[in-house]
């Protein structure tokens, strides 16, 4: 009998895409997927770990998962993601629970941990990262949804005062074009139709291997791709926009108009202190340029609060920032203290209360902003993609009723922006209809179908 394997997940969309590739190789093994933890006799954590929060959540999930063994050598839990990367060593010593520990090098061993780990062996596969970008092996493609994330470079060279990235994935590494086209054409012959591209730094591809950035090119030859009718640009840098870049996103109408754009502040002495590379003047010629040239375009951004050295003014000057530009979508994170990065020597480190202080005021007139724009949209004419069929016991505002579909247009991104509720009957997952939206409810909307 195969033996049965729960993967649990925790992090951003890289992981999942990490997930999938574990997914992919334990199945070609002989391993039977389960969704029941209860069922499962190996527990597979892909942790994350690139703040204080997250990595609390990683240690959180090992230690519940613990639970599950209770004494028993039949349940083994293997950990791996960034969390196991960066702190694998300490992990071994300090966290005897953990039977497995694999690198973000050696996805492709998951099958061989799990053997070890069933015999009784505790085992770690973690090796330095490569210089190289090391091509994605064979990943399973989750069948409930008509979207797939596209890795196309990993690790990061800006070495931002406050990320760890570069300490826990390495030095930039972009893939060669031809294998991010195979990959994406495997994608749409598996019926995916919108492809959401990510990297540390997505404006950056290219100039690693081709000595110049190629997205643009890379952008156009995907583009060339039958089945594919969306590709959503992820986790772009401002400071590395180019003009060719900003015409091909404008021309090409399998580009979505939604640009994710994290800024992380605005206040020339924050963006210094936090090695941006770009000024307040350069971000508001950016942002004029790409709302001029781009109609119609959504605009999502990150920021940070309670960074070391901001003060009432500079928090003020953020505020009224995010007030005059409005942005489509935001986010925003507290700033988190990690070690081996240059802002964790900083002075004047704010306080916990204070830095959650300031986060709620930033999402507080966010809100207000995204509720605004959502009253705006209602009489809209749109296309959306159908993801799947609502469950009305998550979705309170039509909790008893049946028949709407979960949907999204180019203006909302998988898993972290609002979904809109589509009144429809037998629709099919993957297809793409005209709807006109008729209300809205918090950051989601309800449309139906023309």
């Amino acid at each position: 009998m195969a033996t049965k394997v729960n993967i649990i997940k925790l992090g951003c969309p890289k992981n999942d895409l990490d997930a999938e590739t574990l997914s992919a190789q334990l199945q070609a093994s002989g391993f039977e997927l389960t969704k029941r933890k209860d069922k499962a006799e190996i527990l597979i954590i892909n942790t994350c770990g690139f703040i204080e929060q997250a990595k609390r959540e990683s240690i959180e999930t090992i230690l519940e998962l613990s639970s599950f063994k209770n004494g028993k050598d039949d349940k083994k839990i293997v950990v791996t993601g960034c969390l196991t990367q960066r702190y694998n060593s300490e992990l071994w010593k300090l966290m005897p629970e953990i039977d497995g520990f694999l690198g973000l090098n050696e996805l492709d061993k998951v099958a061989k941990v799990c053997v070890e780990v069933k015999k009784g062996n505790r085992i770690s596969f973690i090796s330095p990262l490569s210089e190289e970008y090391r091509e994605q092996i064979e990943r399973e493609i989750p069948q409930t949804f008509p979207y797939a994330y596209l890795k196309i470079a990993d690790g990061c060279d800006n070495f931002c005062a406050y990320c760890s990235i570069p300490l826990i994935r390495g030095k930039y590494r972009s893939r060669r074009m031809k294998f991010i086209f195979e990959e994406a054409k495997s994608l749409a012959q598996k019926g995916v139709k919108e492809i959401n591209l990510i990297a540390q730094d997505s404006t950056l591809y290219g100039q690693d291997i081709y000595g110049e950035k190629k997205l643009p090119e890379l952008l156009s030859s995907l583009s060339q791709i039958e089945g594919i009718k969306w590709i959503r640009l992820l986790y772009t840098h401002p400071a590395h926009y180019t003009e060719k870049l900003i015409q091909e996103i404008a021309t090409n109408e399998k580009i979505c108009k939604y640009l994710d754009l994290p800024l992380q502040h605005i206040s020339d002495k924050l963006l210094f202190l936090m090695g941006r590379k770009i000024e307040r003047k350069g971000i508001e010629r950016l942002i004029k340029t790409l709302r001029t040239e781009i109609p119609d375009l959504v605009l999502r951004t990150t920021f940070i609060v309670g960074f070391p050295g901001e003060g009432k003014e500079e928090f003020k000057e953020l505020l009224k920032f995010v007030e005059k530009e409005r942005f489509d979508r935001l986010g925003a994170f507290t700033y988190s203290k990690e070690e081996g990065t240059e802002a964790f020597n900083f002075r004047e480190h704010l306080s916990l209360k204070e830095k959650e202080k300031r986060l709620d005021k930033l999402m507080s007139l966010q809100q207000k902003i995204a509720f605004e724009k959502n009253e705006k949209r209602v009489g809209e004419k749109v296309k959306v993609l159908i993801e799947s069929k609502a469950d009305s016991s998550e979705f309170g505002y039509i909790a008893g009723k049946t028949g709407y579909y979960i949907a999204r247009s180019q203006k909302e991104a998988p898993e972290i922006d609002g979904v809109i509720l589509v009144k429809g009957k037998d629709l099919k997952i993957g297809e793409m209809v005209e709807i006109k939206i008729t209300g809205w409810e918090g950051y989601d909307l309800i449309g139906e179908i023309l």
